[in-house]
């Protein structure tokens, strides 16, 4: 069964201005330690499945709610412990892949 995701005009004006600002930041260079600009994608990320959730448009909702847990401990990482964020950066990848190779069988 699709279910249709409609996105609310206020997360629309919410996500486009974080990505703006975050365009704007990430080139002011090196005033920026090296990890923010993935910083500011898994932020981007995190609230684009985070609407998607509040819209009741998606079939299953288990990934997206596991992916929120584990974003948000991500987050947390930067600026304690970056080796840790740059592990969680590629065991988030490795979680959307297997997610995207999943959905390709079902």
């Amino acid at each position: 069964m699709d279910k249709n995701l409609v996105l609310q005009e206020e997360h629309f004006y919410d996500l486009l201005s974080f990505l703006i600002s975050s365009a704007y930041l990430m080139s002011q260079g090196e005033e920026f330690e090296e990890l923010y600009p993935s910083l500011r994608l898994i932020d981007a990320a995190n609230r684009l499945t985070k609407y998607a959730l509040e819209s009741g448009g998606l079939e299953d909702e288990s990934w997206p709610r596991s992916f929120i847990d584990e974003s948000e401990k991500g987050l947390d990482l930067m600026g304690i412990d970056n080796e840790a964020f740059k592990g969680f950066l590629i065991d988030s990848t490795r979680m959307l892949a297997r997610e995207m190779k999943r959905r390709e069988e079902v």
